[in-house]
């Protein structure tokens, strides 16, 4: 049976993938600025900023429940939950910057910032 793809089409497919290949490569190891806090927000609103460097427990309570969370080694991880169906504990580590673990029946979102913000667009 005949390959339905033509010359042409494997080579626009190859470059696809490649340029996709380079983009997460670029995205994730030559990250512009390094990651130093976390940012807690309960609500929409900062509750904790909390350096990266600082290892230990955090417990961060909200009208709709409780969530706890680590940092170690310059890592994020949610470890309980009072969120009935636990996807923030499931979630896992998060080290670099601009990641986030959200807990929706909670209202709390963890995410790590960096101290190196670049503008990308003139604002007004």
């Amino acid at each position: 049976m005949r390959s339905t793809l033509k010359k042409g089409d494997k080579i626009i497919v190859s470059l696809l993938v490649l340029f996709v290949a380079f983009f997460i490569f670029e995205r994730y190891v030559f990250s512009k600025s390094k990651a130093d806090s976390v940012i807690i927000r309960s609500d929409g609103t900062i509750v904790k900023d909390i350096p990266l460097k600082d290892n230990g427990e955090y417990l961060i309570k909200s009208k709709e429940g409780e969530l706890t969370f680590i940092i170690q080694s310059q890592e994020v991880k949610v470890i309980e939950s009072t969120c009935p169906d636990k996807l923030c504990t499931k979630q896992g580590w998060i080290s670099k910057q601009g990641e986030s673990i959200i807990c929706l029946p909670n209202r709390i979102s963890i995410t790590i910032t960096g101290g190196n913000n670049v503008v990308d667009s003139t604002t007004y």
